[in-house]
């Protein structure tokens, strides 16, 4: 028993470290996943903010932009000289970084969803006033020097805040608020939809989830049954020491009279010509040893006649070779149903005889009733021609007082029954 439970601990602890490293790298690989999609967003995102500064720097550069007045844009009051005329008195708008910044944000978010926007802690224009997020990214930014962006997750976006510093085309307009070149006047901001990124992770969370309950499930499957199977065996261990010596003498005297049959099989032509399976004379030679071993171990055996239904009229009407077709097609599905230990023959010309060992009267009816299913539902083409064949049997099963041949006379009686009750059925006695 000691021994037996050392096994068992073992090959335990050995299904236990593997599926835990197995469950870690599973863990790993996800973390890696999610990891990859997030440097996939940020690299978006600070693709975007190189544009949208690279933009912003032109036209700070310039001065902003003026644009003609098409009636959808107001000249922006936080701006001096917000205004000019043309020669033919047509009023143009100026456009200053900020503004452009806001109007491509607009555009953006209507055709890809995404955001941009240029803000500060202490903006000229109430518009560029910063929200929760832009607050606690710009407060962050300015606290830590070193980093240059700030990034965070909402609700179907992800959100990066770069950082905006001063060029010298932009104290034009930010000339009364003390700020030097390079100084940090505030950030923009750049959010992305984060379908696509959900979905991807909501995918490897339910594959991760499945990994975990079939290594789980494995795991536990494989201990059950290598506890279940390690005391089975120390469990029958000792049965099989009492039962060998018993089988031993059993396989003895099986064996020596399983090899005085096979010496007299091999004198004897057993193989009936045309369907190739065993013939009259070896049913009846081997048919009477196997009845004369179940009665000595009181075991089960039945018999099983069968005959082809209207037989004289294929011959009759497609020829006799005709009917040796549908005989071989009908042998090779008998062939087909039977075991290695029953015997089967063709005892006559129409005829086929099975011997069922170790098989009741309900295993040898449905034995009976799946051979006429198949026959029936089996098309024998010849010349063109579809014969369609039954087959009718009769079944006996061993009593106490049988002989073969009595067992014989009763399933050839029970197949004369079959005949006179319509054909293509099976019947019992």
């Amino acid at each position: 028993m000691k021994k037996k439970r050392l096994i068992i601990t073992f090959i335990i602890a050995i299904i236990v470290v593997f599926s835990l490293a197995i469950l870690k790298y599973t863990q790993d690989s996800k973390n890696e996943y999610i990891k990859l999609h997030e440097r996939i967003l940020l690299k978006e995102a600070r693709t975007l903010y190189s544009n949208m500064i690279n933009v912003r720097s032109w036209a700070a550069l310039h001065g902003g932009v003026y644009i003609k007045d098409n009636g959808t844009l107001k000249p922006n009051p936080y701006l001096a000289n917000n205004v000019e005329y043309t020669k033919n008195n047509e009023l143009l708008i100026r456009v200053n970084p900020a503004w452009m910044t806001r109007l491509v944000s607009e555009i953006s978010n209507k055709k890809e969803k995404y955001y941009f926007k240029i803000t500060s802690l202490t903006p000229i224009n109430p518009h560029n006033a910063p929200d929760k997020f832009e607050k606690e990214a710009l407060t962050y930014l300015i606290n830590h020097k070193d980093e240059n962006f700030y990034t965070k997750f909402t609700k179907d976006k992800y959100n990066f805040m770069g950082k905006l510093r001063v060029e010298k085309a932009c104290l034009q307009c930010h000339v009364n608020q003390g700020l030097k070149v390079n100084d940090v006047i505030g950030g923009l901001r750049v959010t992305l939809p984060t379908n696509t990124y959900e979905r991807s992770i909501e995918l490897i969370d339910s594959k991760t989830d499945n990994i975990y309950f079939i290594i789980i499930f494995t795991a536990l499957s494989f201990i059950t049954l290598i506890v279940f199977t390690i005391n089975s065996i120390y469990k029958k261990n000792k049965d099989i020491r009492i039962l060998n010596s018993t089988l031993e003498r059993k396989v003895k005297r099986r064996t020596k009279e399983l090899r005085d049959l096979n010496k007299k099989l091999s004198k004897t032509a057993v193989t009936d010509y045309l369907t190739k399976i065993p013939n009259r004379r070896y049913f009846f030679e081997v048919g009477e040893k196997a009845f004369a071993l179940a009665k000595r171990e009181k075991s089960s055996f039945c018999i099983v006649c069968f005959d082809v239904d209207f037989f004289k009229n294929i011959n009759d009407r497609y020829g006799h070779h005709a009917g040796d077709v549908a005989l071989k097609r009908i042998a090779s599905i008998l062939n087909t149903h039977t075991r290695n230990s029953d015997i089967l023959a063709r005892t006559g010309g129409e005829e086929f005889s099975v011997v069922l060992n170790n098989t009741n009267t309900d295993g040898a009816l449905k034995f009976a009733e799946k051979i006429r299913d198949a026959v029936q539902k089996t098309n024998i083409t010849y010349n063109k021609a579809i014969i369609k064949v039954t087959v009718s049997a009769g079944v006996a099963c061993l009593k106490e007082n049988d002989s073969f041949q009595s067992m014989l006379n009763r399933a050839d009686s029970a197949l004369y029954m079959a005949k006179e009750n319509g054909r293509n059925v099976v019947i019992c006695t």
